[in-house]
């Protein structure tokens, strides 16, 4: 793991932080300061993999997190319609299903909540990544968490990229809000 910064604290005009990944692709707003990283991990098959991830979590327990991962050329791509479904266990409920597309890419968010906690999803499919973006929550700070959720969910801004993966600059991309009403939700 490479650590690019620890606790930064770059504001943007709303208050919230604008947390940039160093080296992926994209960017969202944080209501806390954030860490930004870099995995790398070998696989066997595809070679060596990076992800990039920027995330905080305030000391009541709530995380935000942004991450992207690269979609590897001859693996079955991730299908963003039944992803929810794999969420769905005993005890636990997924709800406020959307597929609408982001910034004009293919997209799901949705929420998931179960008896300890729960989230607030989206993953958005690029031609070269995967970006999950996700508010945790433990159940006593539901109502806090839902009062981040949109503004969360809706901040993602993705970098247009060249052919071979270099961003050719931030541009800024009108972010297309949930079309559904608010839930609780959990991941696990």
């Amino acid at each position: 793991m490479e650590m690019h910064r620890v606790q930064a604290t770059t504001k943007d005009p709303s208050g919230w932080y604008l947390a940039t990944s160093t080296h992926g692709s994209f960017a969202v707003l944080i209501p806390i300061p954030f860490n930004d990283f870099t995995v790398t991990d070998d696989d066997p098959k595809a070679g060596r993999i990076r992800t990039y991830t920027v995330g905080a979590k305030s000391a009541e327990g709530i995380k935000f997190s942004a991450t992207e991962i690269p979609i590897i050329e001859g693996r079955s791509p991730t299908d963003l319609a039944t992803l929810p479904q794999q969420f769905q266990k005993p005890g636990q409920t997924v709800s406020d299903i959307d597929t609408t597309l982001y910034a004009g890419y293919t997209s799901v968010s949705f929420s998931v909540k179960g008896p300890s906690g729960g989230a607030y999803i989206r993953d958005v499919k690029t031609p070269k990544s995967l970006i999950t973006v996700i508010l945790e929550y433990p159940m006593d700070q539901a109502k806090a968490a839902e009062g981040f959720r949109s503004v969360f969910l809706s901040s993602l801004k993705i970098n247009k990229t060249e052919p071979d993966g270099a961003a050719n600059g931030s541009q800024p991309i009108r972010s297309e809000t949930n079309s559904t009403s608010s839930a609780a939700g959990s991941r696990r």
